[in-house]
Order: C-alpha cells, then sequence, then structure tokens
C-alpha cells in the first residue's frame, strides 16, 4: 500500500469531522439567531435574548464573576479529588475481596439507593453553610460512581495471568502493577468522566440550598429578582464549564490510556 492510499482514508475521516463541526456551528448560530428576534419582537423579560445575556456576562467579566467561579469550581475540584480517591480505593480493594465485597455490598448498595443531593440540608445543618457541606455532597456522589466501575473493573481481571505472575514469584504488588492497574485503568478513566457532570450537578444543587457565594448563588439571586437574563447568563456558563470538562475528561483518557491503542 503506497503513502497516498495510507492518507485518503484519514483525509476522508478529517473532512468527516470538519463537515460535522460545521453543521453543529451553524444550527447553533441558527438557534441563537431565532431566539434574539424572538427576544426583539416579544420584549418579554422571560424570552430575554442572547445580546442582553452577552451583555451581562461582560459586565460580571469586571469583576464579579470570578468569585463565585472560583468558589464553585473549588468545591468541585476539592470533592472530586477526595470522592474518586476513596472510590477508587474502596473499589480496588473489595473488588479483589470477594468475602468482605458479599458482606459489605447491601450496606454500600442501600447507601447509594438513596438520592445523593436530599442529604444536602443533612449536610448543611451538620456542617454550615460554609464550602464544606458542597464538597461533602459532591465527594460523596462521585464515589460512588467510582466505587462501582473500579469495582466491577477489579472484579473481571483475568486471574489466569494473575496465577502466571504467581508462578513466575511475582510480589503482590507486582501483580496489581502489571495486571490490576492497566485491566480497571479503563474502568476508572470512564468512571471519571461519567462522573465529572454528576459532581458539577452536586455543587450547584448544594449552592442553590444554601450558600454565599458560587454560581448557584447567582442562580437563586437572579430567581428571586425575576432576573430572567442573569439566570440564562449563568446557565450558560454552567453549559461552557461542562463542555470544558468532559472535553478535558476525554482528552486526558486518550492520553493515559495511548496503551490501548497500541496493543490493538
Amino acid at each position: 500500500m503506497t503513502e497516498g492510499q495510507r492518507t485518503r482514508p484519514a483525509d476522508a475521516a478529517r473532512r468527516g469531522r470538519d463537515n460535522i463541526l460545521i453543521w453543529q456551528a451553524a444550527l447553533v448560530v441558527g438557534l441563537l439567531a431565532i431566539w434574539e428576534i424572538c427576544g426583539r419582537l416579544t420584549g418579554a423579560d422571560q424570552v430575554s435574548s442572547p445580546s442582553r445575556i452577552i451583555r451581562t456576562i461582560m459586565v460580571w467579566l469586571g469583576g464579579e464573576l470570578y468569585p463565585h467561579l472560583f468558589t464553585t469550581l473549588g468545591e468541585l475540584a476539592c470533592g472530586m479529588a477526595i470522592g474518586c480517591s476513596l472510590g477508587i480505593l474502596a473499589g480496588l480493594v473489595l473488588g479483589r475481596m470477594p468475602i468482605v465485597s458479599l458482606i459489605l455490598r447491601p450496606i454500600i448498595v442501600g447507601l447509594y439507593s438513596v438520592p445523593l443531593v436530599t442529604l444536602a440540608p443533612l449536610f448543611i445543618m451538620f456542617f454550615g453553610l460554609d464550602l464544606l457541606p458542597k464538597i461533602v455532597l459532591v465527594s460523596m456522589v462521585t464515589f460512588f460512581l467510582l466505587f462501582f466501575n473500579t469495582f466491577t473493573g477489579a472484579q473481571q481481571v483475568d486471574e489466569d495471568y494473575l496465577r502466571t505472575l504467581d508462578l513466575m514469584g511475582a510480589s503482590k504488588f507486582e501483580q496489581f502493577r502489571k495486571v490490576v492497574a492497566p485491566a480497571t485503568a479503563v474502568w476508572i478513566a470512564g468512571g471519571i468522566r461519567i462522573a465529572l457532570p454528576y459532581a458539577l450537578v452536586a455543587t450547584i444543587t448544594g449552592e442553590l440550598l444554601a450558600t454565599r457565594s458560587g454560581l448557584g448563588f447567582l442562580i437563586s439571586r437572579a430567581a428571586e429578582r425575576f432576573d430572567m437574563t442573569s439566570l440564562y447568563a449563568v446557565l450558560l456558563i454552567l453549559m461552557t464549564i461542562g463542555l470544558l470538562l468532559s472535553e478535558a475528561a476525554l482528552r486526558l483518557e486518550h492520553r493515559f490510556l495511548r496503551w490501548r491503542q497500541v496493543a490493538e
């Protein structure tokens, strides 16, 4: 196969991606144009318009937005770090200890069956109105998502590989590093990607209930004032954050799991 023949599929795939991006951009522009026209024709505060929303965001970028944005992102980052670490650790331990997992499984499933968002008022009563209750809520949401993903991956490790390494005299740590960790890495990466939007939802939910700062606070304040433009502005910011987090998680997953593509 010549070099030109090998590059043709890649060029076709690149053109396909470019066409999809063009159609996506056209769809977004079209929807925004329709919204702008409806907002100008009706003049209703409930409809607002993209131009008014952008002006509100530009005013906030003058300084008001940053403390609230950093508060929300700080709660999200701390909660994700704690929840992911504990969830991965618990998933690995219980996934490789069948008897212990059978004993603890009803307790874990029972806790997970409770809608975790409903625990936010309880955390606020225990930990007050500062950052801690939101961090605890995000930690619990991400813990269970990472736990179940990691637990499933740890249970599906090929035992033949472990027995082979054991016969070769490998230590438990070497077995974990060479077999268990690579086998569960895919599940962990997928769990983190899934947990990110849920963690953002948990953060905003906690801020909506009781907070003095954060993007959730901006939503509450806008709702109290019936300021739909500000409400839409916060929602647009949250949508942007969600898209950026999703894209970042996808790129990190591809980066850290490059060995899969090489193996395939």
